[in-house]
């Protein structure tokens, strides 16, 4: 395998680390997994019972202002019973207020259901957060655990980028740019090995795209043994490299 071939793969295996190292460095470490999902989940429900709440005290505050608001209406149709002078308007403004009426009792059944509510989510919003509270402190404890761990992440970052960007300036700039974007199209990686298939019985050994399966031409592993250009699958265009030369 040529020199800028060698570089390449381990190129891409140095990012690989780099990405593995950095979702450690920015992630849950396996560890803490399972006490990270429940300290969420708990989390999750608390503020769903803390909004819960807020909105069952939004109902009862706005249920109330209409009571409130409803009863001044209340006493202006009361005020005007002794001003009417037929009994047609006395009837209607009797309509209207019994409708009036009817409303308040509404609203003042809005009220106290919503402050029933409020008062029964308050209670859940209280157990929950005393059995919260052991599992925070076990959380926090992890945690504090989990930052000291850190600093060595952040050490493994830093080298793999140095050591990326020296295995960057080893390749000739047309290489590196071939490598890139053949990286873009394919964020999972830029390389395929290829690989051997004997068929005994059968006539010559194969070799095989080792990611499409697809067909690689003997004179194409003598080239990539050989050459010293990179040499693309003809099927999903990755670069070809030999995990061990064939014999």
């Amino acid at each position: 395998m040529n020199q800028n071939l060698e570089t390449v793969v381990e190129l891409q295996r140095s990012l690989i680390q780099l990405k593995e190292a950095e979702h450690r460095l920015h992630g849950i470490p396996d560890w803490m997994r399972e006490l990270h999902d429940e300290h969420l989940a708990q989390k999750a429900e608390i503020a769903q019972l803390e909004e819960a709440a807020e909105e069952a005290g939004r109902e009862r505050r706005s249920a109330e202002t209409a009571v409130a608001d409803t009863q001044e209406r209340l006493k202006k149709y009361q005020q005007q019973i002794n001003k009417v002078s037929t009994q047609r308007e006395y009837g209607a403004l009797l309509q209207e207020i019994d409708t009036v009426k009817a409303q308040i009792s509404g609203f003042e059944d809005q009220a106290f259901n919503s402050l029933e509510r409020y008062d029964r989510t308050q209670l859940e919003l209280e157990a929950r957060r005393n059995s919260f509270r052991e599992l925070d402190e076990r959380y926090n404890v992890e945690l504090v655990r989990w930052e000291g761990e850190k600093p060595e992440f952040v050490r493994q970052v830093e080298a793999l980028r140095s050591q990326i960007a020296a295995l960057k300036q080893r390749l000739p700039r047309m290489i590196l740019a071939q490598f890139e974007r053949i990286l873009e199209r394919n964020p999972g990686g830029a390389l395929a090995p290829i690989r051997l298939i004997e068929r005994p019985g059968r006539g010559p050994r194969e070799w095989h795209c080792g990611l499409c399966n697809y067909r690689v031409r003997p004179q194409t592993v003598v080239e990539i043994r050989n050459g010293e250009n990179l040499v693309q699958c003809d099927s999903c265009k990755r670069i070809l490299f030999l995990r061990e030369d064939p014999t």
